[in-house]
């Protein structure tokens, strides 16, 4: 038996992020007139850190429009695609091109990637002896900055109020100096993903 294998994409960005500019300058403890040239690179440190907590997470967290595409039937969200809110497109795809996917089926394996279930409705598949593809169009992550767990956002400021101060938050471990701000690896860690051998 083949595993499948899934890689998703970003089509959309958010349109928001988990903190504003001035929460990401309090949280540096840093603080100047609004327009200042500066606001921009806070900007900046603040969508790259969330980057950096859905990479570390495997989480969307907040509303982002992502294709998925697999090499088998969709039977489980890869990396970036969760918490899924809507399946917008499902296509199977063949050396005749793309082919929709009715949105009964659609529905149905909503449902099952929601519940987190492995089992999805058919194998691999194909036409005339030509392995089927699939691409999910799919949009993913929490509604809101207010409805984002509280550890995620705290994450996502650690690590903004570190871009913004250049890292003099290291610390030293013996000879050891980590390189991401302490309380970090604590707040993401009830969220990593977790995967089997």
């Amino acid at each position: 038996m083949t595993l499948p294998r899934a890689v998703s994409q970003l089509v959309t960005p958010p349109t928001q992020e988990p903190l504003t500019l001035d929460e990401a300058k309090l949280r540096a403890g840093l603080d100047w007139v609004a327009g200042d040239p500066r606001d921009q690179l806070m900007l900046g440190f603040i969508s790259a850190a969330r980057q950096q907590v859905e990479a570390d997470t495997g989480l969307a967290l907040l509303t982002q429009t992502r294709d998925v595409f697999y090499d088998q039937s969709p039977t489980f969200l890869p990396a970036q695609c969760r918490p899924l809110q809507q399946i917008v497109e499902l296509v199977s795809i063949d050396d005749s091109g793309e082919h929709p996917i009715p949105a009964l089926t659609r529905a149905l394996i909503g449902v099952r990637l929601q519940a987190a279930l492995l089992p999805g409705y058919g194998g691999r598949s194909t036409v005339d002896g030509t392995p089927t593809a699939y691409r999910m169009r799919v949009i993913v992550g929490w509604t809101a900055p207010l409805q984002l767990p509280p550890l995620l956002v705290h994450a996502c400021g650690l690590l903004t109020a570190h871009y913004a101060t250049n890292g003099r938050d290291l610390t030293t471990s013996g000879t050891i100096i980590t390189t991401t701000p302490l309380g970090y690896a604590e707040a993401v860690s009830p969220f990593l993903q977790v995967t089997l051998a």
